[in-house]
């Protein structure tokens, strides 16, 4: 058996500057949490330790201790935070415990074919870490409990080489083993201040005098314990938020802040295989009564949600896309106040994988086609007077009106008396001119098709559709059968528009369906 642990030291501090990684190392800082008036110090760094600040101070008190950057708590960060590490996690083992914030271990059985030796798994995981902001300890032995402790006692990479568990894991504190209060106490009386000491203790005397927590804490000393992993269930949710100092008011600084989130949210769908089509933009405003026309009072203030969507097309992992989707957005629809929290979720979809055909003609890719008409309805608008959209795609109507069509915001229409159903429309890529054809039929339907030079099978038949016009000129004068064929080209599958002119017999490719 083999465990690896993660454990990232002052977590909650990790979790509030992972925008900013690089405070954690260079800057002393501490975290805040409890009611306005008793905020007092959960977490710091070394750094803030270093300045004098300790657990339990008042905010009062560590502000006294010189430049200590404070930050309130925020549960949300550390949920996502703690997300992200399960994220990259999953990337080495697909069985892990998340064992308390800030804290993984990863069940490593078997993976040294596709990872490597416990060296290169630990280097591997401490390089992940980085990437995603975070300084961790990586801990690897053959029990779970063992590589907790050595990530939690030692700094970098810590190896404990099968049966020597206790000899490694010697030297380290008592309260890395996180005892109760009592028996910590008891301990401490005792002399007892390393795992070396606790594990020399005789077991039945510390039985009798500690009981059975007190033997268990020094077979954790000892490195004899062996245990289940609690598996960890995935995140579902790929949410990031911050909240501001400052109210902001301005796209430009807004954007920034937009940025560093969505690069969070698509590194974690990055790591799952997986992309979005759906991001949901969710504000907090700070609206001041006294600045509303209809307020009822001028002392109060009250915060309101503001909240956009961005539907893309199809699935994207691209951020940037997404960043300049929402500038338009925003700048067609500003928030009505100045914005003191922000947060993006994005929902998860599958890559979409299209490959297309060597010598097809190439397609505006989706992310700038939707840039692009992102744009357009900036600067002519997204309706007219009459609620019609003004950008998206054409739609032939039913009516003999000449040019009579109507402009969809999407490629998605609702079809009559179903307001709720959306049914997406295929765009034919027509040939101009049509492929000559040549078709064998079967009980009266196509059954296979050779143009340019290659046979397709038919698999699947839609049709036939009789098409007629100008039958009053003889010089004029159309009639063809039409059928939509699903064809079999060398193992790929392709909708084709093929038809027949009746007055010839002859067969044509008419077009492609993308």
């Amino acid at each position: 058996m083999l465990f690896g642990c993660i454990y990232a030291p002052d977590f909650a501090v990790q979790a509030a500057l992972r925008l900013n990684p690089a405070l954690f190392l260079s800057q002393a800082a501490a975290v805040l949490d409890g009611p306005e008036s008793l905020l007092k110090v959960i977490a710091c760094n070394e750094q803030a330790r270093s300045a004098g600040i300790a657990i339990g101070m008042t905010k009062l008190q560590a502000e006294s201790c010189g430049e200590v950057l404070l930050e309130n708590r925020n549960c949300e960060q550390e949920d996502a935070a703690q997300a992200t590490l399960l994220d990259f996690g999953y990337r080495f083992s697909p069985r892990l415990e998340s064992t308390a914030p800030g804290t993984l271990i990863l069940d490593l059985a078997g993976s040294s074919r596709l990872l490597g030796q416990p060296e290169n798994i630990g280097t591997n995981l401490l390089q992940s870490a980085q990437a995603h902001g975070f300084v961790v300890h990586v801990g690897i032995a053959a029990n779970a409990d063992a590589a907790l402790h050595a990530a939690r006692g030692f700094s970098g990479l810590t190896i404990i080489p099968p049966g020597k568990e206790a000899s490694v894991l010697g030297c380290l504190p008592i309260k890395v083993l996180q005892p109760p209060e009592e028996i910590n106490e008891v301990l401490a009386h005792w002399g007892i201040n390393d795992f070396q000491l606790l594990a020399s203790l005789p077991e039945v005397p510390l039985t009798e005098r500690l009981g059975q927590e007190g033997l268990h804490l020094q077979r954790l000393a000892r490195g004899e314990t062996q245990r289940e992993l609690v598996p960890a269930e995935p995140p579902l949710t790929f949410r990031e938020s911050m909240e501001l100092e400052e109210p902001v008011d301005l796209l430009e600084p807004l954007a920034f802040i937009l940025n560093r989130l969505l690069e969070q949210v698509m590194h974690r769908l990055r790591e799952r295989s997986l992309a979005t089509d759906h991001v949901q933009l969710d504000f907090t405003l700070e609206v001041h009564q006294d600045r509303q026309l209809h307020a009822d009072t001028a002392t109060t203030s009250r915060t309101s949600q503001y909240q956009r969507t961005i539907k893309l097309p199809v699935p994207s992992q691209n951020a940037k896309m997404l960043l300049k989707l929402m500038q338009l957005d925003l700048s067609a629809h500003p928030p009505e106040a100045p914005v003191k929290k922000v947060a993006i979720e994005a929902f998860p979809a599958r890559v979409r994988s299209v490959q297309a055909g060597l010598f097809q003609p190439l397609a505006p890719e989706p992310a700038k086609l939707e840039i692009t008409l992102a744009r357009l309805r900036a600067v002519v608008g997204a309706e007219d007077s009459l609620a019609r959209s003004r950008v998206g795609f054409a739609q032939i109507l039913d009516s003999h009106r000449p040019d009579s069509f109507e402009v969809l915001p999407s490629g998605f229409v609702v079809t009559p008396g179903d307001a709720t159903r959306k049914i997406c429309r295929l765009a034919l890529r027509v040939f101009r001119p049509a492929l000559a054809a040549r078709v064998e039929m079967r009980a009266g339907r196509p059954a296979t098709v050779s143009f340019e030079r290659k046979r397709a099978k038919v698999e699947r038949v839609a049709g036939p559709w009789r098409a007629t016009g100008t039958w009053w000129d003889a010089n004029d004068e159309w009639r063809r059968d039409e059928w939509d064929l699903y064809l079999n080209l060398d193992g790929a599958i392709a909708l084709y528009r093929v038809f027949q002119d009746l007055r010839t017999g002859q067969w044509f490719v008419e077009g492609m369906y993308d």
